[in-house]
């Protein structure tokens, strides 16, 4: 059988129906609706900080975590932040005993140097007595002159025995150099003193070198000048330290 042709389609099914079209009624609403807006369908996210928008910050809790954080950071500089406690009070309580130490050491040294002072110009007399008796020039007044030195030298020893000395680096070496020291020029200043009597009493006859007395002069001096030369060497740093004058053996 051959195939239908365009002819042979039925026309009795109508290709849409007009009836139900002319029937739906006229709806004004449906044209006049609102245009499309996205954002209906995407709002916008909430922006901090925005009144009515986003998450609502209680400030008084902000207000009382400004504050702890000002009382922490407060806490770090007066105290130097974790762990610095103990230096803190170590460095303060290292100045505070240092105080006394300083006093000490300066009111010492000051003793010592007062003795110093005072054995300088004793020496400076026992030679001037001495060239005088050698020349037997004014022997008198040389035997006075002795005289009052050893008596001086006798006040000295007992000035250096009774410093104090345990603030001082060394001040036991030191202090046991000064007595010995001062002890010796003392047994020579009096074995002088011996000596210029003798002579004066033989209207200035007789030897010098090989005389006892003059000899345990000399002797006693030679030890005087060893103990000299160890507290000068003690005694220098200890007297830069403190601004006083350094000393030679020729000035005790």
């Amino acid at each position: 059988m051959a195939p239908a042709t365009y002819d042979q389609v039925p026309h009795d099914q109508p290709a849409y129906d007009q009836a139900a079209y002319d029937q739906a009624p006229y709806d004004p609403a449906f044209y006049n609706q609102a245009p499309y807006d996205p954002g209906q369908f995407n709002p916008a996210p909430a922006q901090a900080g925005r009144s009515g928008t986003g998450l609502k910050v209680p400030w008084k809790l902000v207000g009382i975590g400004a504050a702890v954080v000002v009382v922490g950071v407060a806490a770090f500089l007066a105290y130097g932040g974790p762990g610095n406690d103990a230096v803190g009070t170590t460095s303060a309580g290292s100045t505070a005993s240092s105080a006394p130490e300083d006093a000490a050491t300066q009111e010492q040294a000051a003793a010592i140097d007062k003795v110093l002072d005072a054995s300088k110009p004793s020496r400076g007399k026992l030679q001037q007595g001495l060239s005088q008796m050698l020349h037997c020039s004014k022997p008198g007044q040389a035997v006075a002159t002795l005289q009052r030195v050893t008596q001086q030298r006798a006040s000295q020893v007992q000035q250096a025995k009774k410093l104090k000395v345990d603030a001082l680096d060394g001040g036991d070496a030191l202090k046991r150099h000064l007595v010995d020291a001062l002890t010796a020029s003392q047994q020579a200043d009096a074995a002088y003193l011996k000596w210029a009597q003798k002579r004066q009493a033989l209207h200035c006859k007789g030897k010098t070198a090989g005389d006892p007395f003059y000899d345990a002069g000399t002797t006693a001096s030679l030890k005087a000048t060893k103990s000299k030369t160890a507290f000068v060497k003690l005694w220098g740093p200890i007297a830069e330290q403190e601004g006083l004058p350094a000393r030679t053996t020729g000035e005790i």
